[in-house]
């Protein structure tokens, strides 16, 4: 099992809840991967579908593809699939997803070395797009799958080439970790995010959060000067299972 805690915030009581909810399998098929288009096709049909049968409530998430960025930002690219949430009249990005064909090397992101011309241009894309619609988790897949999370304090460090990269090759057969399992818990990271941001300011023991921490929602708390995620008096987050908010 791919190995996603300290990386990911842990589970809730809501996420027992959604993985209980039924799915219908998808028909038995063959599928034959030659353009971005097929890889596509089989990812929404054995992965996207299944996934999102967990989503119909508390949120439901849409998905959507080849949306411009919510945000203001002027672009003509768009990125192949986004998962959003409604929240008002707005819509929120929880994750974007890019359709390759057989461009992924996994052993050079999974080994640490100096990656070629061509994971360097995926990497540099993928950071685009995560600036571009302001939202850190991302995720590529060419038959193989890249999970990506940018680990951006701020909004604005996304665009950093310095900025810290969380990341996950998982093949798509005979892997402990499953794709669909995959896609559940980058999801989850994304509503965590967005719940922690429109959580707005907290008080508790006397304290007020200084900030939010971008990429995960954690509030921090300015002791001594110093940004901290812990609250000195050992208050954690928990989640109401009935409406998926944090308490």
């Amino acid at each position: 099992m791919a190995e996603f805690e300290p990386a990911f915030l842990p589970m809730y009581n809501d996420d027992s809840i959604r993985l209980q909810e039924p799915c219908v399998a998808p028909n038995a098929r063959q599928w034959r991967f030659e353009v971005e288009a097929d890889c596509e096709a089989w990812f929404h049909a054995e992965i996207s579908n299944i996934v999102l049968s967990a989503w119909a409530n508390y949120p439901t998430i849409l998905q959507s593809s080849h949306n411009k960025p919510l945000s203001e930002v002027n672009t003509t690219e768009t990125v192949d699939v986004m998962y959003s949430m409604k929240y008002g009249n707005a819509k929120l990005p929880l994750v974007i997803g890019e359709f390759k064909r057989n461009l992924i090397h996994p052993v050079q992101w999974q080994s640490g070395e100096t990656p070629s011309s061509s994971q360097k241009k995926l990497s540099r894309e993928l950071r685009g797009y995560a600036h571009k619609y302001q939202c850190p988790h991302v995720f590529c897949f060419d038959g193989e799958t890249l999970l990506l999370q940018f680990r951006a304090s701020k909004m604005e460090n996304l665009e950093d080439e310095e900025c810290p990269v969380d990341f996950w090759v998982l093949p798509r057969t005979n892997s402990s970790c499953t794709l669909r399992y995959a896609l559940y818990r980058l999801l989850v990271q994304g509503l965590r995010r967005c719940q922690g941001y429109l959580g707005g300011e907290l008080t508790i023991g006397n304290l007020t959060t200084n900030s939010r921490q971008f990429y995960s929602g954690r509030p921090t708390w300015k002791i001594n000067g110093k940004k901290e995620l812990q609250h000195p008096q050992g208050f954690e987050r928990s989640i109401d299972a009935s409406t998926g908010s944090f308490v």
